[in-house]
């Protein structure tokens, strides 16, 4: 009997625990962690128009016209031209079509605009700046005051004392409020930005 479903790949180790290190792009990349490529679109240029119009016809103001455009065709049933309906629900159906597109696009320019932001990075030793959508898990990240955080980071250490930070949330619960978080006892004795301070002393 033919399987229908694929096995997993055997040769992909199976997480137990969730164990990350640090800065190792190529030992956390064999676990297939999600990458930080923002995109809240709902279509593309392909699946516009077939989801779009099963969208609308889920209206059931849509689907009643459709129904009703279908008896119409049928000269037993009704005795009407289906131009009467037809018009109407064409006309309804491009202009909802107009508006959900251009939703989309702007959703298109807003995530375009969040992944081609810089975030200073450190790679093979050497704090460097790249995208926002490049970052991948166990990457250390150096966040200046007032910069913008495009994922969920783990906060190491902190310039401010106790190693504390403050964030604001306004753009994910409307909050403006500060909210404080500190850094994990472990690490937060280390700070990124010596690091800069020794290769320039070095350099």
């Amino acid at each position: 009997m033919k399987k229908f479903f694929k096995r997993k790949n055997s040769d992909t180790p199976q997480e137990t625990e969730r164990r990350i290190r640090a800065n190792d792009a190529e030992f956390n990349s064999q676990f297939s962690y999600a990458n930080n490529y923002i995109s809240t679109t709902k279509y593309n240029v392909f699946t516009f128009l077939p989801k779009n119009l099963f969208e609308q016809f889920q209206r059931v103001a849509n689907a009643y016209f459709l129904v009703l455009l279908i008896l119409q065709v049928i000269p037993q049933i009704s005795s009407l031209t289906p131009v009467t309906t037809v018009i109407p629900l064409v006309v309804v159906l491009t202009l909802t079509a107009i508006k959900d597109a251009i939703d989309d696009y702007l959703r298109y320019k807003s995530d375009k605009t969040v992944n081609n932001r810089l975030s200073v990075v450190l790679r093979n030793g050497e704090m460097v700046q790249d995208r926002w959508c490049n970052v991948v898990v166990g990457d250390v990240i150096k966040l200046n005051n007032d910069d913008f955080v495009a994922a969920d980071l783990l906060l190491l250490s902190s310039s401010e004392p106790h190693s504390l930070c403050y964030i604001e949330t306004a753009d994910l619960d409307g909050e403006t409020n500060l909210k404080v978080r500190q850094a994990l006892p472990d690490t937060s004795a280390y700070q990124v930005w010596r690091h800069d301070a020794e290769q320039r002393a070095n350099g």
